[in-house]
């Protein structure tokens, strides 16, 4: 089975092409893009593919069997349904969707179309240092972890995501940290109490959260603090230590290491990696081709994981735990 696909946003969506692009039996056949800069550029530097800004040109061909939906976030949910109404495999940023009311309704049209493959772009689980403390810890010992995203580059939220009624930090940001946690421990949470401020932005024209902090309960007795930080003075950077019994390990901006006692191992695996993130999409891609294959990241793993991040909106909304209740 050749694969087929189309793109939908060159903005991230690059890094969508460039995985599909250098993987054997697949192609990028047309790319939609709105920017009429972008257009324009993007047909002297791909004169054999179709550009467009009309969608449609992608559900409506019968030959696409992949889309991959790079576009702003309030798109996602609309074109998720087309693909799958069109019958073709998806690759989504995060988030799916804005909505839980949305997610519900995704959740169902994928039980009825069990063939559609869908997957979101959670570029963590193929990190070098990641894979490495997922093999260091031992779940059974662990009793908490802290786990930071940090943006770094705050003159994003000002742009279209200002402009977003629905845009929630916890589903642009601080759902890749929820989902490495979930991966490494191999647990979903149990319950969630959260809290965010403005403080830093409240006079700007992005009113909603730039700092959110949440506390999950886990099963085995674990306590785990994510944060969501938009607007520190700070590089862009995934910051985490996981406290067990035996062992902490740690991933800050002075290095990677792993403290047993008193010494201090530097770990040697590799961050940020982003020579591998391209692996997660082809990973993906022999999903597709050979049903033998396992994605990296399950539909049940993605929907559970978006259900975790509205709990935790709901929970700053109502500023009260919240008993997670998975679809």
């Amino acid at each position: 089975m050749n694969i087929k696909a189309a793109i939908i946003g060159m903005g991230i969506g690059q890094k969508h092409f460039d995985a599909i692009e250098n993987y054997k039996g697949a192609k990028v056949e047309i790319i939609c893009e709105k920017d009429k800069k972008k257009i324009s550029q993007l047909k002297k530097k791909h004169p054999n593919k179709v550009i467009t800004d009309d969608q449609n040109k992608i559900f409506d061909n019968k030959e696409i069997n992949l889309v991959s939906i790079a576009s702003y976030d309030n798109f996602h949910f609309n074109q998720i349904i087309k693909a799958i109404n069109n019958n073709k495999h998806i690759i989504v940023e995060k988030p799916m969707c804005m909505k839980f009311s949305e997610l519900k309704k995704i959740h169902t049209l994928l039980n009825k179309k069990k063939k559609i493959k869908i997957f979101s772009n959670l570029v963590l689980r193929v990190n070098s240092l990641f894979k490495d403390f997922k093999k260091k810890t031992n779940i059974d010992k662990v009793f908490y972890i802290e786990a930071d995203y940090i943006w770094g580059r705050k003159k994003k939220l000002f742009e279209w995501r200002s402009k977003v009624s629905d845009y929630s930090l916890t589903l642009g940001a601080g759902i890749h940290m929820i989902d490495l946690i979930i991966w490494i421990t191999g647990l979903n949470p149990q319950s969630v109490y959260a809290a965010g401020n403005n403080k830093v932005t409240k006079n700007t024209n992005f009113k909603k959260d730039s700092l959110i902090t949440m506390i999950f309960e886990f099963p085995k007795n674990i306590l785990v603090k994510i944060s969501a930080n938009a607007v520190a003075d700070y590089n862009h950077f995934h910051e985490i230590k996981i406290f067990s019994k035996d062992n902490t390990l740690i991933n800050s901006n002075y290095g990677a290491y792993e403290i047993k006692g008193n010494k201090h191992k530097k770990l040697d695996a590799k961050y940020p990696d982003k020579k591998n993130r391209k692996k997660l999409i082809q990973n993906f891609l022999d999903s597709i081709k050979n049903k033998n294959v396992k994605p990296l990241i399950s539909v049940k793993e993605q929907i559970d994981l978006m259900t975790i991040c509205f709990a935790v909106d709901r929970s700053i909304k109502l500023k009260k735990k919240i008993n997670i209740k998975y679809l």
